[in-house]
């Protein structure tokens, strides 16, 4: 007699009870990525180090939303000066 967790062709199935249904992964990933937008990262902006950054950004007139998608003739003093560390 065959046990209800293999199929006929003996091989064990994995019960649905134990793997988590599509809508609680959706409700776990958005709580990580919420967590992350609403807590992690502003609290990352307001470190020293960041703040700093942020801080010359602002002096220069630089976007930070905008400095991977633009070429901005201000950031070439800050690439040499990272790239001398």
């Amino acid at each position: 007699m065959m046990s209800q967790a293999e199929s006929p062709s003996g091989a064990h199935q994995t019960s649905t009870a134990s793997v988590a249904s599509g809508p609680a992964r959706l409700v776990v990933c958005v709580s990580f990525i919420a967590v992350v937008w609403l807590a992690v990262l502003p609290w990352w902006a307001n470190q020293p180090t960041m703040q700093q950054h942020l801080n010359e950004l602002d002096e220069q007139g630089i976007d930070p939303s905008a400095m991977y998608y633009t070429e901005l003739e201000a950031m070439e003093p800050i690439l040499r000066r990272l790239e001398r560390r």
